[in-house]
């Protein structure tokens, strides 16, 4: 349909093959009324002759990949948004258009995987393939009947639309090209539509010519096979079943001595040599409905009996009666290929899964060309299309600024040095996403050439850091259930320089009612209220530095100095619960290298199960220690006067959510052993031989300018 509204304008079924003398003529009398429509029309002409001279040579399977850059010219050269091309599938008669190439400018409605020109543009598809051109300037011009294209239209932002057939010669039209406007109508220029048309001319002719290469060579393939199947083995057999000739290659396939004496051994091929019947019957059945049967894999029967797998290639000859009169045959050894090829396509279907679901891919590389070839599941990695030509600089700029030098140093090292490499780095994708990567590479300097692997690591860094928070959660709620259970003994200890400091304060009310001088009186008053201040607020700062939720803060921790701190806290709690504290600290001991808070939660945590270990025991006895029974490593241990521990829980006493209290999470012991673990020290808990137990952990001495 033309801008001036008029419907579908009628075109010749074949576009020109070039601008003849008549449509220049014609052309030059409509066009070159404006210097701009003829500069249009000569850069247009000058992208048609380059793209037709490029067409006229080139190999079948570079065809699709150059119509769309084509597209893509053609579009940047005439600012248009979208060219598509639909094509009807050659192996389905009658199948719909199907959209097949194509170039979108960006901020387009996504396409989807199978698009079918009949379903979306119903009144468009049946004018092109009746052989007519079709050009819309605005969408108001489409007849009523074309409603389906006009959703169609409005749903992909077209404003203006020109629809080319696409035929070759006098045969029937097989395909569809069109080019789109988005952001604004457009009128388009006689130049333009015939420039469509002979492009489409173009493309028409090239994919005639890459269906035809494509059908050549099947076609010798099929003839390839035939000749190597003659060369295997020949043989004639009636409908019966009856051996009539074979060749001494057949007899050789199938272990006889010579073709006489596959000829004179066998009477009945359906029983002596086809291994399944039902092969031999779904075989004559496909030949009687096709007339041949090719590439018929089956298992024959040797002379010993063993199977043998062939592939035949059969034809049926016809008698003057019309009916079958025998069958000739061409049979081709492939038990060796065919078992080769089991094992191949299992080990391949391994592969290839064990890579997707491990998110590996491979990939190499060229030292002196800095070409680059990956497997599939790098491209998947990299979510670019499976066209895409990797090089080693391209590889480089999917890592970010921060990971880029890195492996831009390592592959280096790896091409000068031979020194392989492996690496945690972080790529963005083609589509911009951001993944974490485990990249190892290795190289293999006799054939200048450098090999490796890259990993999708994203989801376990991401557990990753999803398991640091989850222990920050975890250690924090460890920390509020340690004070939760100290409450008793930290109201105790608040209380002392509260109520003192209201003794105080009620103090300074009765002088300021008396008469006389009492300053002496209110600046002692005053003193002892500061100091008992000081006091609750050094209990809150206690208990603030045990609740505090922050990561980990490694740094050089005093033992001794942390395990009297501990105890300080818990101080009236000791003195609650009637328990005596016995101290067996070494003097000048090492410090360790950790997170005070951590460490103080672990003999908080110890400390607070001792007590609850010895609420039902008479004597309540206490011990803290700490030692370097091995060089380089301190050992803190508390032991209680309690029962002790049964033998079947000690192995269960550090797993999550394994308690033996009343009203306990489980958490407390399983938390220790992570920050302990996360400290690179080791914690275990021994029964004492007098009663009680004992819990202690290690940690690796830290000393001046040791890492």
């Amino acid at each position: 349909m033309k801008a001036n509204s008029k419907v579908a304008k009628p075109r010749a079924k074949n576009a020109p093959a070039g601008l003849d003398a008549g449509v220049e003529a014609k052309a030059n009398g409509q066009l070159l009324t404006s210097k701009e429509n003829l500069e249009e029309r000569l850069r247009f002409e000058t992208l048609l002759s380059e793209i037709s001279a490029r067409f006229v040579n080139l190999p079948a399977d570079l065809i699709g990949s150059d119509i769309e850059d084509a597209q893509r010219r053609i579009c940047e050269l005439l600012d248009l948004d979208r060219s598509t091309l639909w094509q009807v599938c050659e192996e389905e008669p009658g199948s719909p258009l199907l959209l097949t190439n194509w170039h979108i400018s960006s901020g387009s409605l996504a396409i989807p995987e199978r698009m079918c020109a009949g379903d979306f543009f119903p009144w468009t598809s049946q004018k092109v393939m009746a052989g007519e051109t079709v050009v819309i300037s605005k969408l108001t011009d489409l007849p009523p009947e074309a409603g389906r294209d006009l959703q169609s239209f409005r749903l992909y932002d077209t404003k203006s639309t020109v629809s080319v057939p696409l035929s070759v010669g006098e045969g029937p039209v097989f395909g569809l090209l069109g080019f789109a406007v988005m952001r604004e109508e457009k009128s388009w220029t006689e130049t333009v539509v015939m420039g469509f048309e002979l492009i489409a001319q173009i493309f028409a002719n090239a994919l005639a010519r890459k269906r035809a290469d494509e059908a050549l060579r099947e076609s010798e393939a099929r003839y390839r096979g035939i000749f190597e199947g003659a060369i295997e083995g020949i043989y004639r057999v009636s409908l019966e079943g009856k051996l009539l000739f074979a060749n001494p290659a057949m007899a050789k396939i199938l272990g006889y001595d010579s073709a006489e004496d596959f000829l004179r051994s066998v009477t009945d091929v359906g029983s002596q040599v086809w291994a399944n019947p039902e092969d031999r019957a779904r075989g004559i059945q496909k030949i009687e409905k096709e007339g041949v049967l090719r590439g018929y894999e089956c298992l024959f029967r040797c002379k010993d009996g063993t199977p043998v797998w062939v592939s035949l290639n059969t034809s049926l000859v016809r008698g003057p009666d019309g009916k079958i009169a025998y069958f000739d045959g061409f049979v081709e050894n492939i038990d060796e290929r065919r078992r080769t090829r089991e094992t191949l396509e299992t080990s391949e279907h391994f592969l290839a899964e064990t890579a997707r679901i491990g998110k590996v891919g491979g990939w190499e590389f060229d030292i002196d060309t800095g070409k680059q070839t990956w497997t599939a599941e790098t491209y998947n990695i990299h979510e670019v299309d499976p066209g895409y030509k990797p090089t080693v600089e391209k590889g480089f700029a999917f890592f970010t600024p921060a990971s880029r030098p890195i492996i831009e140093k390592a592959v280096r090292r790896a091409m000068e040095q031979g020194a392989p490499y492996e690496l945690e780095l972080e790529i963005v994708t083609a589509k911009g996403h951001h993944r974490d990567v485990r990249t190892i590479g290795r190289a293999d300097p006799a054939h200048r050439r450098v090999y490796g692997f890259i990993q999708d690591i994203s989801a376990r860094k991401q557990n990753e850091r999803d398991m640091a928070e989850l222990r920050l959660e975890w250690n924090h709620l460890t920390r509020v259930l340690t004070v939760n259970e100290l409450s008793a003994s930290l109201a105790h200890e608040i209380n002392q320089p509260l109520g003192a400091i209201l003794n105080n304060a009620e103090a300074a009310r009765i002088l300021l009612t008396q008469a006389g001088d009492k300053r002496q009186a209110f600046s002692e008053i005053i003193d002892d209220i500061i100091e008992d201040a000081r006091r609750a607020g050094d209990v809150i700062r206690k208990v603030r530095s045990v609740v505090k939720k922050s990561n980990a803060q490694f740094e050089p921790v005093p033992v001794n100095t942390l395990i009297d701190e501990s105890l300080d806290i818990l101080q009236n709690n000791l003195a609650l619960n009637n328990v005596t504290l016995q101290l067996d600290l070494k003097p000048d001991l090492a410090d360790v290298k950790g997170d005070r808070v951590r460490l103080q939660q672990v003999l908080l945590n110890l400390v607070t199960n001792a007590l609850e270990a010895m609420k039902e025991t008479p004597s309540r006895i206490l011990t803290v220690r700490s030692a370097m029974d091995v060089p380089d490593v301190v050992t803190v241990s508390v032991s209680d006067s309690g029962a002790g521990i049964a033998e079947a829980r000690r192995a269960l006493l550090f797993r999550p959510f394994y308690t033996t209290k009343r009203n306990g999470l489980g958490l407390g012991l399983s938390i220790c052993k992570s920050i302990i673990d996360e400290h690179g020290g080791q914690i275990w808990v021994d029964n004492n031989p007098g009663g009680g137990a004992t819990f202690s952990f290690s940690l690796k001495a830290w000393r001046e300018g040791s890492a």
